[in-house]
């Protein structure tokens, strides 16, 4: 674990901001070397500050916290902790599709909230309550994406049907479907249905 941990918040709310800062301002090992009010700065001052873990919430204008996410996939190293009201299973599974590393409610206390940063900051997925995430859990994700595809495929529609629902193309929806069968290693209809019910994907039908 590094010595300091250079932190960044975004938020739409700066009262949020400022009690967090103010929260974390005791903590000598976390620095705070920027902020944002919406999620496009957020994500043009990640690429380029380079912080070590970001505290995002998922509801801001411009671009919400999953669009921050997916972006910084493939261009940063920094590792996000998701700070939001929105605690639906759906919306956690989403973000850590997206490798966000650590999902808290905001009305998390402050010995939980400095912990969870080391944890992160020493390489450990957590969710709510400090629980680690398991290797059940985080092994097999489809993106959300593939989920909306997935839950349409078990409801019986077509690809043109698909395609139609979500504006996609044939080819596009065709993708999807490959990915899908490839990471749930399901080779009927059967077997998908099986996996979608032991990981909680149609729960929300």
């Amino acid at each position: 674990m590094k010595e300091s941990i250079n932190l960044y918040i975004a938020d739409d709310h700066q009262i949020v901001i400022d009690g967090l800062s103010l929260l974390l301002k005791s903590e000598d090992k976390i620095n705070i070397i920027g902020t944002a009010g919406n999620g496009q700065k957020a994500y043009d001052d990640i690429i380029s500050l380079k912080p070590d873990i970001a505290l995002l919430d998922l509801r801001m204008p411009e671009k919400d916290g999953l669009d921050v996410l997916k972006g910084l996939l493939l261009k940063s190293e920094t590792r996000v902790i998701i700070l939001s009201m929105q605690m639906e299973r759906r919306v956690m599974v989403d973000a850590m599709n997206y490798n966000a590393y650590a999902y808290l409610h905001k009305n998390v206390g402050k010995q939980e909230l400095i912990e969870t940063i080391y944890k992160v900051n020493n390489g450990e997925k957590v969710i709510n309550n400090n629980k680690k995430i398991t290797e059940k859990v985080v092994k097999t994700f489809l993106s959300p994406r593939e989920t909306d595809v997935l839950k349409l495929i078990l409801s019986g529609q077509s690809t043109v049907e698909i395609g139609e629902k979500l504006g996609l193309s044939t080819f596009t929806v065709g993708t999807h479907r490959k990915n899908i069968l490839k990471k749930t290693k399901a080779n009927n209809i059967t077997n998908l249905m099986k996996w979608a019910v032991d990981n909680h994907i149609i729960e929300d039908f």
